[in-house]
């Protein structure tokens, strides 16, 4: 007997983080950074850089720009110009990050590769070519869809359940999901999904609770159904990431359930805490117990 509704039941609300959870990378993005980047260095400059120094970089880039500007430059004010930046654009503050963060990387990873400077504009060509290719990515060598995603998704839709998004992203985030295959839509049966939420539009990050409660009152403006509005518990939250996915959820009130964890030094404690019934490989491990459980104890 299959079992996916009955144990999902108590659910009106199922919301997904995105990045390792419905969509991966189709190529390490450090391995694509340096394809676009040397295709401009070495024609333009006769310069290449390694991809471990771009690896390197990038890590330590983001983590930078991650904690000076937090959620993608959200609130940055707009004339603001870094020591580290060569621009003072008045632009959309997620742009401006991306750009920022991409001309520091290939700074940083040219010392590394000990490359002589790169002219401003190269800087800003290669930024804006990165932007853009992970932003539509038609040809798919950016993003891709995590296996089981489309079937899961079809299987959770019965009438009166809100399915939404929840992410820490910027405003692209519809746009890539779009092209991916994961639409919004008014026919339930087609798989797609309700609403989209991302950290940069609400100004604040997961695991803040405050972002699970938004998320909750956009469900319940869209909640169209006779029964009272959704409460926290009838809400479930899938995602990767044991801080901001599964503690931020619990924390607002919700049931959560991980997949996809890369276990690391850094995450290990909260990860031993979390039952090891709430955690699967992936949305296909997932569906299959909740397929063959005949009563999850959630």
């Amino acid at each position: 007997m299959n079992h996916f509704r009955n144990n999902l039941s108590r659910f009106r609300l199922i919301t997904f983080d995105v990045t390792d959870t419905l969509l991966e990378y189709s190529m390490r993005p450090e391995l694509y950074y340096l394809q676009v980047i040397n295709s401009v260095l070495e024609p333009r400059l006769g310069l290449s850089i390694e991809e471990k120094a771009i690896g390197t970089s990038f890590v330590r880039c983001f983590g930078k720009m991650k904690k000076q500007y937090p959620n993608f430059g959200c609130g940055r004010k707009q004339f603001s110009q870094p020591a580290f930046s060569n621009h003072k654009i008045q632009d959309e503050n997620w742009r401006w990050w991306w750009r920022t963060l991409v001309e520091q990387v290939i700074l940083d990873a040219a010392a590394d590769s000990d490359c002589h400077a790169i002219p401003s504009p190269i800087l800003t060509t290669i930024a804006e070519q990165l932007i853009d290719d992970y932003t539509f990515d038609a040809k798919h060598i950016c993003w891709r869809q995590r296996p089981g995603i489309a079937d899961f998704l079809k299987k959770l839709r019965i009438p009166g359940r809100i399915i939404g998004i929840v992410s820490n992203f910027d405003p692209r985030l519809e746009i890539i999901l779009r092209n991916n295959g994961i639409n919004r839509s008014d026919d339930v049966q087609s798989g797609a999904i309700d609403f989209i939420l991302t950290s940069y539009d609400v100004g604040v990050e997961k695991p803040d609770p405050t972002i699970f409660e938004i998320a909750l009152k956009r469900a319940n403006l869209l909640n169209t159904s006779s029964d009272n509005i959704i409460r926290p518990c009838e809400a479930l939250h899938i995602g990767n990431l044991c801080r901001e996915d599964y503690t931020g959820a619990r924390n607002a009130g919700w049931h959560a359930l991980l997949v996809n964890v890369t276990q690391t030094k850094k995450n290990h404690e909260l990860f031993s805490a979390i039952p090891s019934k709430y955690i699967f490989t992936g949305l296909p491990d997932l569906q299959n117990r909740m397929e063959k459980d005949a009563s999850f104890q959630w």
